[in-house]
Formats: C-alpha cells, structure tokens, sequence
C-alpha cells in the first residue's frame, strides 16, 4: 500500500511523537531558546549589507521561533496521552474483565500490547507495524543477540490459518531470526498448530486467552 509523501513538520511531529513526552518538551524548549538566540544576534558581516535576503531570513526564524516548539510540544503531548493509553490498555486486559478489554482493542493497540508485553518479560522490543502494515512483521523482539520476529493479528471473528504462521516463517529465514511468534486475539486453525509441530523453525502461536493469561501472570509476578 502506498504511503503519500510527508512534509517537513509531518515528519518532525512523527519523529517526536516517538519520544518519551519528556523528551518532546525538553527538544522544544531548546527549539524555542536556539531560535529566540539567533533572533537576537547580531548578523555575520557577510548579511551585514544585504537588504532582500536577511529580512527573509529573519522572517522565516520569527514564524519558526513559535510554530517549531507549537508542533513540537503538541506533539509531546499526543506522545503522553498514547502512553498512558497504551498502559491502560495493559492494566485492563490484565484485569478481571481482560478478554471484553481484549477485544475493545484496536489493530494498532493490539500490536502496542503485544509490544509491552514482550518489553515486560525483558525484551528489547523494535515495532515495525505502523511503518508498512503489509511487510508482515509487527515487532521484532530481541534478548541478548536473539532476534524474534512477532506478526499480531487482531482477528475477532476468524481463525489464523497456516498461510499466515508459513509466511512469517519465510521472512525469519530470510532475516535470519532465531524464530518467530505469532500473536492474535483469536484462535489458531489445526492446521497451522499442525504446521508449527513438524517445522523446525522456533514458531510459538499464543492465541488471545493465552495472552491474556501470560499478561496477567506477569502482573501478578510484578505485583
């Protein structure tokens, strides 16, 4: 599927929106007070003389000197307000009521769950599925030089078939992954439970209700 193209201040929000939101605040105070300081400094002798180009230039840095900081905390405030989400959506599926909250889920938090949760049994967590939805890897996970490749599949209704658990395999061959998960909401057909027994690839299906339990042993080992 193809992506349109981004403009400057897209890619700023999206890059800081990956920030902590500390960090977002921290990079648009110094935003501000960098612009604010140049604004303020005497121009080089070589602009000294120049009436055209130095008016724009200091036209482009007043106009930057508020919207940079704007989008950057703007953007530190979306990143807050994700991960406190994100954390709620754990703490609930992690409670009583955790398959109801299983299933309230979005793709896109289903794949953030899924996230944290390989992040809290110790893994160096990289997540790949907002940057191609298609390529078929969601998470790469990593412990000591181990790498693992996660695809998530936030399927309410259907069963994860074998096509999906063969495919994932290839691309772990093909990466050289020490193995592969495959995460849903769902269940698994026999057929791909069938697949993962005569393969020799390290393949683990965790099906919704097992996540669910996994989530909550782990909050309860915390606790």
């Amino acid at each position: 599927m193809a992506h349109g193209r981004k403009n400057p201040v897209e890619d700023v929000f999206a890059l800081t929106v990956r920030l902590p939101w500390w960090a977002g605040v921290v990079v648009a105070l110094l935003s501000w007070a960098v612009l604010y300081g140049l604004l303020r400094t005497p121009p080089p002798l070589s602009f000294a003389g120049d009436d055209e180009v130095l008016p724009v230039l200091r036209s482009l840095a007043t106009g930057l000197q508020y919207l940079l900081p704007g989008v950057l905390l703007s953007a530190a405030a979306l990143s807050a307000w994700l991960r406190y989400k994100h954390y709620k959506n754990y703490v609930d599926v992690a409670g009583e009521r955790g398959h109801v909250a299983l299933e309230m889920l979005t793709w896109c938090e289903f794949e953030n769950l899924v996230g944290e949760f390989f992040r809290r049994k110790g893994f160096s967590v990289e997540q790949r599925g907002d940057r191609d939805p298609d390529g078929g890897v969601d998470v790469v996970a990593s412990i000591g030089t181990d790498r693992y490749l996660v695809q998530c599949k936030h399927w309410r209704m259907q069963r994860v078939g074998v096509k999906v658990v063969r495919e994932i395999c290839g691309v772990a061959a093909t990466e050289g992954a020490a193995g592969v998960f495959v995460v849903t909401s769902g269940t698994f057909t026999d057929e791909a439970r069938r697949f993962v027994e005569e393969n020799r690839i390290d393949i683990e299906l965790i099906a919704g209700d097992q996540l669910r339990r996994m989530i909550q042993g782990l909050e309860t080992a915390a606790r």
